[in-house]
């Protein structure tokens, strides 16, 4: 296996590692993530971005990269108030998830806030000003997952584990 670092900037080094199969795995650092799903009577909050992975907009939960030394609830309460404007006061942890082990490092911490305490404007960087947010029923997001409209495996995932725990 061959190794070699293609990309580092001020907040994130990233590894490119490929196989004699010629496939291709990421190791970044930091690799951790953190995700908010929450809930308002009965409707989820998530957002909508262009990704140019996919060249699409898609449906996901906010949330986003930690800060160095920084705490993944206070990461994922902290991402809520910049991608939706919401401030949200008790959350809880719902587990961790690797969203694509076969292709990156990376683990997405997940919790679960409908303690809604005040709106405020978003608070986005340049790079993230396609991100909107919106509310929709919980029902029509899982409808929206089963049909295939929706293919973020960090919002399936974050879903399912707020459902199997009894939140949603």
């Amino acid at each position: 296996m061959t190794k070699e670092l293609v990309y580092q900037s001020r907040d994130k080094e990233v590894e490119v590692f490929e196989d004699e199969f010629g496939s291709i795995t990421l190791k970044e650092s930091p690799y951790e993530a953190a995700v908010m799903v929450a809930l308002e009577n009965d409707s989820l909050i998530l957002i909508s971005q262009y990704r140019p992975a996919v060249d699409q907009v898609i449906i996901q939960l906010p949330g986003g990269g930690m800060n160095e030394n920084e705490d993944a609830m206070e990461a994922a309460k902290r991402e809520l108030l910049e991608e939706t404007g919401i401030v949200c006061g008790e959350t809880v942890f719902l587990g961790s998830i690797q969203p694509s082990a076969c292709l990156s490092n990376t683990v997405t911490h997940v919790y679960f806030t409908k303690d809604i305490v005040e709106y405020r404007s978003q608070m986005l960087e340049k790079k993230e000003a396609t991100i909107q947010a919106f509310h929709i029923p919980v029902d029509r997001a899982f409808r929206n997952i089963e049909q295939g409209l929706w293919k973020d495996s960090e919002l399936a995932h974050g879903l399912l584990l707020a459902r199997l725990k009894g939140w949603i």
